[in-house]
């Protein structure tokens, strides 16, 4: 570790090192989003820890890093806000705490290292060790989290880890999830941490030209950009999966044999999902491949039953499907409609029905006459080839037709 080096204080130290990652081409495409939210310092967490815009550092293991260490540690927080971990990752976190951390972790430090394989530039950490495992190469947080999912909940996750080739034991910073933000502030920072990564995509061109091609950080993050399926995934099967519940009144049958009285389970009703179609020209030609994403989804979690409600200025058609039905959907749909884009008609129209879904898609190019289209259940917004988009109410998952 240089004097110089030695004598900054932590704050000055992040502050160099942000300026490290701008000047660098294999790092630049980072240079934009290490500037978007606050840095803090707070020596009770530890080491660091983001919400997905806030960045907070212990100074005290800020002081403990060479220069190459604490560029590894600033482009890891960064990294977790441009894949938007702590932002859409709430609900998984809430069912699997441990796993969630160690994943993101994962698919973090090996984007690092795929970025840089001969440490000419960063240097992971040494206490804690980073996790990492070249089998995870190029996986998304989804794939790695179902991997750990399958096996380190059959012996601990750190024999898990050890065993199947990987290094480190816990993640290196601490993630706080996306109940520290409002909807409104989520959605924002979704827009901001967007254009930060084209920003920096243009920075980093620049410095590099050409050698910039094929950066594993612009697969990282233009995965992040195209994965609505994922997204979608995770948010009906979280709204879907219903809630588990014990009785003994009847009994477990099962044990009843063994002398041996235990509580039977059974599940609430999950609900109908309503499907909210905006029926302008450009959204035509995407709908068959959403449906068909959406049949594979439903006929995995079984809502109750799946309702399309195509609407224009006005609601224009409605469609009903049974879960015997789901496998079809996307060879039966009937759009109606096509002049406007006013969603109140949707909200009146459930409302008037008296329906009761368990939760609402939107499908729109985001081309809005109005903006009250907030319904009393949870809602997603599926957005078609706009990235401005700010949905009024629930989350928006970008899709792009080509």
């Amino acid at each position: 570790m240089s004097k110089t080096w030695e004598k900054l204080s932590a704050h000055d130290k992040v502050v160099a090192v942000h300026v490290d990652l701008s000047n660098n081409a294999l790092f630049a495409g980072l240079s934009g989003v290490v500037y978007v939210g606050a840095v803090k310092f707070d020596d009770s967490i530890g080491t660091a820890c983001t919400n997905g815009r806030d960045v907070t550092y212990s100074s005290e293991f800020v002081n403990t890093l060479t220069r190459k260490q604490l560029r590894f540690v600033v482009a890891h927080e960064a990294l977790h806000k441009a894949l938007h971990h702590c932002v859409i990752y709430a609900e998984v976190d809430k069912k699997h705490p441990e796993l969630t951390g160690i994943a993101m972790d994962f698919v973090v430090n090996g984007t690092i290292q795929e970025i840089d394989p001969t440490h000419t530039f960063i240097e992971f950490t040494t206490e804690p060790k980073p996790l990492y495992n070249i089998k995870y190469k190029g996986w998304s947080f989804i794939e790695v989290l179902q991997d750990l999912l399958r096996n380190a909940t059959k012996v601990p996750v750190q024999s898990y880890i050890l065993q199947s080739g990987g290094e480190g034991g816990e993640p290196l910073d601490k993630h706080v999830f996306g109940d520290k933000l409002s909807e409104q502030e989520g959605n924002e920072l979704g827009r901001q941490i967007d254009d930060a990564i084209r920003q920096g995509k243009l920075l980093a061109d620049k410095i590099a030209g050409n050698k910039s091609a094929n950066n594993p950080l612009d697969r990282a993050t233009q995965k992040r950009d195209t994965n609505w399926r994922e997204h979608m995934t995770e948010w009906i099967t979280a709204l879907c999966e219903g809630d588990d519940y014990s009785r003994f009144a009847p009994p477990n049958k099962r044990l009843l044999p063994l002398g041996i009285v235990m509580p039977s389970h059974f599940s609430e009703s999950t609900g109908e999902l309503i499907v909210a179609c905006d029926t302008s020209g450009s959204m035509m030609g995407i709908y068959p491949t959403v449906f068909g994403e959406i049949a594979r989804i439903a006929q995995n979690v079984n809502p109750d039953g799946v309702r399309l409600i195509w609407w224009d200025s006005s609601v224009c058609g409605e469609q009903y499907f049974k879960p015997h039905e789901f496998a079809n959907i996307a060879s039966l749909l009937k759009p109606s409609g096509g002049g406007g884009t006013s969603p109140e008609c949707v909200v009146q129209y459930i409302r008037e029905k008296k329906y009761q879904p368990k939760g609402v898609i939107w499908l729109t190019d985001g081309y809005l006459d109005g903006d009250n289209a907030v319904v009393e259940v949870p809602a997603l917004w599926g957005v078609v080839d706009n990235d401005h988009f700010v949905p009024p109410q629930g989350k928006a998952v970008r899709i792009y037709s080509n």
